[in-house]
């Protein structure tokens, strides 16, 4: 147990006394993650914000304007009473990106009292244009309010049963964990193999090229130690890598969904302690990963690209989250590693009854994975046609 601490105090000030360390590996991940985040956040509020609508209608009547005035919107909105003969122009003015929408209202869509002959609506928009597409979205809702005030002005109450329409009440909590349930897991689990890659290729395969790793390996301390020190160090470090895109992710996630109202506070001590355990177990396994792919690699160039491939296949089964509806309560798929990462933590998030159970599963599959990773490693340090491979 002592050599097992010696190797990681090794590995350990190899990072902390080195500044430059510290800052790439700790601090930027979060502090970037933040910045472009809030960046991108700020970018589609304002162009929300800043967007104007520039609307034309034929035959403008006073309660439909009543009920388009009614509709709440961000953007700038100016509404223009044109002639039939004029819509052509104004038109050629929305296919030219000028002009947003034009309404055409029928003559006869005030006065009508029944009948086989009905009014009509004509609407012009340009789908490919994203200012003409929100303007249509805005005033296709006042249409239907508008139609149903006409035909109750003119039928009734035309309905021949009622509707009653009953569900559960709106639970801000639950809109809050699925917002943050289809994104969280995969950028965690993305972080965590970003936060291994940059620390574990270089403490093993960056050694084999130098040379160093033969020094260590001719002391006396067991290779087994070696092994399971290095796996020990490099995974803290990675957690702490994690940690801190963690919570950058998460103080930039209200302003990138633009939803200023969104609390994190919904979740307890408890909640944390469970997503702290399971990203230590996750991230054993992705250091356990990469420390194989390292030592079997003979130069760091050589061990970055044989990991690539694992760091796609990590961030595909991480789009599971979004993919996916909810955590899955087969019990069998929370031993399959990465994956049965991202569906427990979708289960934390969203409150699932489940989850200790998932839990569970999740981090005793990760240790016994662990402990095959570790042997592994173990037999590839007693190789000498592995570790002093030119």
């Amino acid at each position: 147990m002592r050599n097992i601490l010696t190797i990681f105090k090794k590995e350990w000030d190899r990072v902390i006394r080195d500044k430059r360390l510290v800052f790439s590996i700790m601090l930027l991940p979060g502090l970037m993650i933040f910045l472009v985040y809030s960046f991108i956040g700020n970018a589609i509020e304002n162009s929300q914000s800043d967007a104007q609508y520039q609307v034309a209608i034929v035959n403008p009547t006073d309660s439909f304007q009543t009920i388009y005035e009614l509709i709440p919107t961000s953007a700038t909105l100016t509404v223009v009473s044109i002639q039939v003969n004029e819509t052509d122009s104004y038109q050629q003015m929305i296919d030219d990106g000028d002009w947003q929408l034009v309404i055409v209202l029928d003559e006869a869509i005030e006065t009508y009292t029944g009948g086989v002959d009905k009014p009509s609506v004509e609407v012009y928009f340009n789908q490919n244009k994203a200012d003409s597409s929100g303007a249509f979205s805005l005033f296709s809702n006042a249409l239907l309010q508008y139609e149903t005030l006409l035909s109750y002005d003119i039928y009734g109450d035309t309905s021949s049963f009622s509707t009653v329409y009953e569900g559960t009440p709106l639970n801000e909590s639950e809109i809050t964990g699925s917002l943050l349930a289809s994104l969280l897991p995969m950028l965690v689990v993305m972080f965590l193999f970003t936060g291994s890659m940059a620390v574990g290729p270089e403490s093993i395969a960056g050694e084999k090229e130098r040379g160093t790793i033969a020094t260590l390996l001719i002391t006396p301390t067991k290779r087994s130690e070696i092994a399971l020190g290095k796996i020990l160090s490099l995974s803290v470090l990675s957690l702490l890598s994690a940690i801190s895109s963690f919570i950058g992710i998460v103080l930039s996630l209200p302003k990138l969904l633009m939803a200023q109202s969104m609390d994190i506070g919904i979740y307890g001590f408890t909640d944390y302690l469970m997503l702290l355990s399971l990203m230590f177990s996750t991230v054993l396994v992705i250091v356990g990963l990469i420390s194989i792919i390292s030592a079997y690699a003979k130069t760091l160039k050589e061990a970055t690209t044989l990991i690539m491939p694992l760091y796609i296949i990590t961030i595909m089964i991480g789009l599971s989250s979004i993919l996916g509806n909810g955590a899955n309560s087969n019990y069998f798929l929370y031993l399959v590693p990465i994956f049965n990462t991202v569906q427990t933590m979708t289960a934390i998030l969203t409150f699932n009854q489940n989850t200790v159970i998932y839990l569970v599963l999740t981090i005793s599959s990760n240790l016994v994975l662990l402990f095959i990773l570790t042997f592994i490693l173990n037999r590839m340090f007693n190789s000498e046609k592995i570790m002093f491979s030119k």
